[in-house]
């Protein structure tokens, strides 16, 4: 799944544009050494993208950042599930 897929899933989820900063981060092109050109971040799957953000030194490990990826989409798809829930019972009450 790339940053561009996962940032698709998220704008679904909250229901709201993408910000235009991450718009242009996701824009954003990387030298690729092992394949000798330029990768829009949007375009890397996110496995690669927490390999190159690991390597920058900062002190994160990809399991942290894979759990907190996991936790919030979890809990944005429990509250799309019970919004997507409440309505129709509303709907249906109201017939």
């Amino acid at each position: 799944m790339t940053l561009d897929q996962i940032v698709k899933i998220q704008q679904i989820i909250d229901k709201r544009s993408i910000a235009s900063d991450t718009s242009q981060f996701l824009n954003t092109k990387r030298y690729s050494q092992s394949k000798d050109e330029w990768i829009r971040f949007g375009d890397m799957h996110i496995d690669h993208f927490l390999r190159v953000f690991q390597k920058t030194g900062i002190s994160l490990s990809p399991e942290e950042l894979k759990t907190f990826i996991k936790h919030n989409m979890e809990k944005e798809l429990d509250n799309l599930i019970m919004s997507n829930n409440f309505d129709r019972w509303k709907n249906v009450k109201k017939n």
